[in-house]
């Protein structure tokens, strides 16, 4: 009886993980700019990740495509990342990233880390980050712009 719960148990963990994979999948396969990131000190073809790069606001959100995380794996605020420059792919990372020419190294609060991708890929997260707002200008209250933006407007019931 014990063994039975058991057996069911492992069979509905298995299910629910299987449902996980594949809504991450589906949710994040087509749904962004495809690209590898790695944290560094790093050697050789240890530590690339592969993934997905969303921009929402001020952050690009990568997802990782082997993960089971619904939340996404590492965020990027561009008004803290500093774009270091390029260099060029290695002939040890060239096979397992055929089509990618160069590599984006970027310095952030958690420190040094490395993106890479298409060329347009690269391109767009260079100029987000590029043109993000100075983090030494003000915010406005957001509240404060909501009550001016619904000054004189009546709240409907």
């Amino acid at each position: 009886m014990q063994m039975e719960i058991v057996g069911y148990l492992l069979v509905l963990f298995c299910a629910l993980g299987g449902i996980a994979v594949l809504w991450r999948f589906m949710m994040f396969r087509n749904a962004g700019a495809q690209g590898l990131v790695r944290s560094l000190p790093a050697e050789g073809v240890h530590g690339w990740r592969h993934g997905v790069v969303r921009y929402v606001g001020e952050e690009a959100r990568f997802y990782k495509l082997r993960s089971l995380s619904f939340n996404y794996d590492r965020a990027i605020d561009r008004r803290y990342v500093t774009f270091n420059g390029m260099r060029e792919v290695t002939e040890a990372e060239r096979e397992i990233m055929p089509d990618i020419e160069s590599v984006l190294q970027l310095t952030g609060p958690d420190g040094d880390f490395e993106f890479a991708g298409a060329q347009p890929v690269e391109m767009a997260l260079i100029s987000w980050i590029e043109s993000a707002p100075d983090s030494r200008t003000q915010r406005e209250d957001m509240n404060a712009l909501e009550e001016r933006a619904n000054r004189g407007r009546r709240l409907q019931r």
